[in-house]
């Protein structure tokens, strides 16, 4: 390997990481974005008599830089969340029919009451 692809390798790479830090910058105020980081490895060196050459860099991965726990964090809350949603409704529906002053509860307990009160008297 040449000098010049070594050179080339390391262009190219550092092509991408700048590339990278451009979307990373026009992206600084989307909501839900996560930075990137682009990680580099030496490329296989080549053995000569006298030990390894080496041939240069390359871009192994673009990775998301975010943080683990706060996204399960905020995974689990959205659960919790949705699940005690459904449990208001559930709760509401219920009230709901219950309080009607028309077709609930209240008004079958005091005709029940009012028959009582009639066969007492």
């Amino acid at each position: 390997m040449s000098i010049l692809s070594i050179g080339v390798s390391a262009l190219t790479a550092n092509r991408q990481a700048l590339d990278t830090t451009g979307h990373n910058i026009a992206n600084v105020n989307t909501e839900g974005y996560s930075r990137q980081r682009v990680d580099f490895v030496t490329r296989q060196p080549d053995f000569t008599g006298i030990g390894y050459l080496g041939n240069g860099v390359e871009t192994s991965a673009v990775t998301r830089q975010y943080d683990q726990f706060i996204s399960s964090q905020v995974r689990a809350s959205q659960s919790v969340t949705s699940e005690l949603q459904a449990y208001f409704n559930g709760a509401r529906q219920l009230d709901d029919l219950v309080a009607d002053p028309d077709v609930g509860l209240q008004p079958t307990v005091q005709n029940f009451f009012n028959a009582l009160q009639a066969l007492a008297g």
